[in-house]
């Protein structure tokens, strides 16, 4: 199977159908450009429930903030909810882990959200992450470094493409 970009040697890319999906609220943003066909894909796809999308409670808090597009809260709001229980030590310094990667030479805790959302997806035993934050993505190969080996982070063109080899049977 060939995607846009490639997984680290110990990954490989696991069936979307079959596992649980993180989402960051930034993937389903309408920009007007022909992503926008995608979002709607992903939307469908969901809702048909060929793929499960669990949400991290942080973004659930971020999309119900009054100036989120109606589309992505309409995408986000019916889904799985993680909710937010008491994180055990190994959990902390997991977070801290992902937190000082995205922060890199960033004011302190200007990523913080960001590696909420991550590391729940990792707690929540997601396949994949699907993002359009750059940072993140240009860190994923460090991420993946800390991260589960099951957790992939991908663009939501990325996680389409894995999506349509296993569904024409093209997968590894």
């Amino acid at each position: 199977m060939q995607t846009s970009f490639s997984f680290p040697s110990t990954r490989r890319p696991l069936d979307p159908r079959r596992v649980n999906l993180g989402v960051d609220a930034n993937a389903l943003d309408l920009d007007g450009s022909a992503r926008d066909q995608l979002v709607g894909r992903f939307r469908d796809l969901v809702d048909g429930r060929k793929i499960n999308v669990v949400v991290a409670g942080g973004v659930r808090d971020e999309i119900g903030h009054p100036r989120t597009p109606q589309n992505v809260k309409a995408a986000i709001m019916p889904r799985i909810f993680n909710l937010r229980p008491s994180l055990i030590p190994d959990q902390h310094a997991a977070r801290q882990k992902v937190r000082a990667i995205l922060q890199g030479n960033a004011k302190p805790g200007a990523h913080a959200a960001d590696a909420s959302h991550l590391s729940e997806a990792a707690e929540t035993g997601c396949g994949y992450f699907i993002t359009h934050d750059k940072r993140m993505l240009k860190k994923r190969t460090e991420l993946h470094a800390v991260l589960p080996p099951s957790l992939n982070i991908v663009t939501l063109e990325e996680l389409l493409e894995i999506f349509d080899a296993y569904e024409a049977g093209k997968a590894m």
